[in-house]
């Protein structure tokens, strides 16, 4: 695939800011231009060869006896390095700087230099430090603009939306230029259109004043943008509700037009399911839950759906092909691994492909095959930033015996060490049996407390009070198991004097409600689940309730699949606007969805706090909008049965 060349919205209004706060205060002044070197200088930047300005500037930097003015000369190098990239050469120039006296002006200008430069290098908490002084309205504004800006980028890399369009919203009230204003209130928009409704909602300030009125306006777009017809209305009756409200008259059709250009329209789809095999049932819910979703679009908007039988993975290229002549604008399918990698290894592909599983086959996909799947890794990985971002920083890691327990297992410690945590023990237990002591006791080393007692009493030839201790360098379980495991395992940690330890799971491990047995045993541990399953919103509820009056299994085992097969025609008009970033995202039944470089679909989940009314969390920020990107994707087997995908 060719890589994704577009760069992420947010940095690109961002730049476009500082691009507009060129004029700086701590210049050479017009008596020092007198110097043929400050007027070549000079030159050279206004015709954009940077990196010579910057030389330049310093070259007038080590000959010059005044302090001041050094200073003046150090600090526009610094800018013309940034300006032309070399990051390397601004900070060679702010090291020179320390120490000599700057004007008020000066300072904060190194400040914010010393804050972009720690942006580059994803530092953006330290940045954050930096920018922890909003500067005086006797600053320029230029200045101050770029203050709000870089603001807005540290937010921006720390995952927090909310705060990231807090800060454009002040670059908007300083800026002057409609044009530059456009391009910001955009990207307000944008920010906040990518937080799921429910942050939306619940979060909106009382009075809601200009934020509240952003927040409610990103609702309306998250909800009718992908329809001016139906939109139109509503933005009149939000605008009736906030006359005062800065948004430009051009903004949504601004935003539209973006929207638009990104969206896919397809009016005839290609289904490759298994229609038999060990695959029927699987493939049969998920084709319910496509159903579903086209009798939810108006009728002048339902594309053709036609299934064809794709039991056989040997035969899904010249099945694909035979959907292409038939006429298909898309394929959605096919189901089973072998069946992906072989499209994957096909080359170009003539019309778009969303597999419904994902394949690491060691090569990009085509630039217009898109992988989706219910992966169980994407629920370890979650479950290890979850944990991080709690604070636990040593974490065991218990999973059953086989292939399945390896997969999160291994996913999991992946994750943790590529946050920078490690892994204070593993161990595997056996799925069938009912009692987990041996494996609990040798990763919690309680068993060699054990072994060290009887040293003792066979050295000193007499019993001694004894307790056995675990160690005491763990703050945190994985567990990955399903749901009678789970139900056995947490009272056996908590005999076995781990009961201070949170357990972090995946969806794997309950059914969507829990018995009272059940919840007796496994209240306080902590899983990721669908927005489907979870009930986020009541809008949510009342469409399960429906579709499972109609549709009885999809209120059982295999209603993770029902909800799939919907969110899978969802995709489709918007896959083209995900794979530009991974900043973008769709709310969806099986998560908030976005995509990485390599097409590959993740799921953003709703964590919660097991009990009879389990205790709903949230979503937890996306660790990779901070920097890297999510481990590769791991090979999901699909399954007969929902819970082992």
């Amino acid at each position: 695939m060719q890589a994704v060349t577009v760069r992420l919205f947010m940095i690109a209004v961002v730049l476009a800011v500082l691009a507009g706060c060129e004029q700086l205060p701590e210049r050479p002044t017009a008596a020092d231009r007198v110097d043929p070197d400050v007027a070549r200088a000079m030159q050279l930047e206004a015709v954009g060869e940077y990196l010579a300005a910057a030389e330049l500037y310093r070259q007038l930097a080590a000959r010059t006896g005044p302090v001041e003015r050094r200073a003046q000369y150090l600090l526009a190098a610094a800018e013309a390095a940034r300006r032309g990239g070399d990051w390397d050469g601004t900070r060679f120039a702010l090291a020179q700087l320390d120490g000599q006296a700057l004007t008020a002006q000066g300072a904060l200008q190194r400040r914010l230099l010393q804050a972009e430069t720690l942006l580059q290098e994803r530092r953006a908490l330290d940045a954050l430090l930096l920018l922890d002084s909003v500067p005086g309205d006797d600053m320029p504004l230029d200045l101050q603009i770029r203050f709000h800006a870089d603001a807005a980028e540290v937010y921006r890399q720390l995952g927090n939306l909310l705060e990231t369009a807090n800060a454009l919203q002040r670059v908007d009230a300083l800026q002057r230029d409609p044009a530059e204003r456009l391009q910001t209130q955009t990207g307000i928009l944008r920010s906040l259109a990518l937080l799921n409704e429910r942050v939306l909602t619940e979060l909106q300030p009382s009075p809601p004043g200009v934020a509240g009125g952003w927040m409610q306006l990103a609702l309306l777009v998250k909800r009718h943008g992908s329809d001016p017809t139906a939109l139109a209305p509503e933005f009149a009756a939000w605008r009736q509700r906030f006359p005062q409200h800065p948004a430009l008259p051009d903004l949504l059709a601004n935003y539209q037009q973006r929207l638009q250009s990104q969206m896919q329209h397809v009016s005839r789809i290609a289904v490759l399911l298994p229609q038999s095999g060990v695959f029927a049932n699987v493939a049969a819910a998920i084709r319910d839950g496509l159903m579903i979703s086209r009798f939810e679009l108006p009728p002048a908007r339902r594309p053709e759906l036609r299934f064809y039988d794709a039991t056989d993975p040997a035969g899904i290229w010249p099945l694909y092909s035979r959907a292409v002549n038939d006429g298909a604008e898309l394929v959605i399918g096919p189901l089973q691994k072998d069946a992906v990698a072989q499209l994957l290894r096909a080359g170009e592909l003539p019309v778009p492909v969303l597999a419904l599983n994902q394949v690491d086959a060691g090569t990009a996909p085509p630039h217009n095959m898109y992988l989706y799947s219910l992966s169980p890794e994407d629920e370890a990985r979650q479950a290890a930033e979850r944990a991080w971002l709690d604070g636990s920083r040593r974490p065991i890691v218990l999973a059953p015996q086989g292939a399945w327990g390896d997969r999160l297992a291994t996913a999991f410690e992946n994750r943790w060490r590529g946050l920078g945590g490690a892994v204070a023990g593993s161990g595997r237990y056996d799925p069938e049996a009912h009692d987990y002591s041996d494996t609990i006791t040798a990763v919690l080393h309680i068993d060699q407390s054990r072994a060290r007692h009887q040293e003792m009493v066979r050295w000193l030839g007499r019993q001694l009070e004894f307790e056995p201790r675990r160690r005491a360098d763990v703050d945190a379980v994985f567990l990955a198991a399903r749901p009678i495991q789970a139900q056995g395992m947490r009272p056996q940690l908590q005999f076995h004097h781990a009961d201070d330890l949170p357990i972090y799971t995946t969806s794997h491990a309950w059914q969507g409600r829990l018995s009272a047995s059940q919840a007796e045993d496994m209240k306080g541990i902590r899983l990721a689940d669908i927005p489907w399953m979870v009930g986020d919103g009541p809008s949510t509820v009342d469409t399960r309730e429906t579709v499972a009056r109609y549709l009885p299994k999809s209120a059982s085992g295999y209603a993770r699949l029902y909800a799939m097969g919907m969110d899978a025609l969802r995709l489709v008009p918007h896959l083209r606007r995900l794979q530009s970033t991974r900043y973008e995202s769709l709310d969806g039944s099986t998560g908030n969805l976005y995509m990485d470089e390599t097409n590959h679909i993740h799921r953003q989940l709703v964590w919660m706090v097991l009990d009879q009314e389990p205790e709903i969390l949230g979503f937890t920020p996306r660790l990779d909008l901070e920097g890297g990107s999510p481990a590769a994707p791991v090979v999901q087997e699909p399954t007969a049965v929902p819970p082992a995908s």
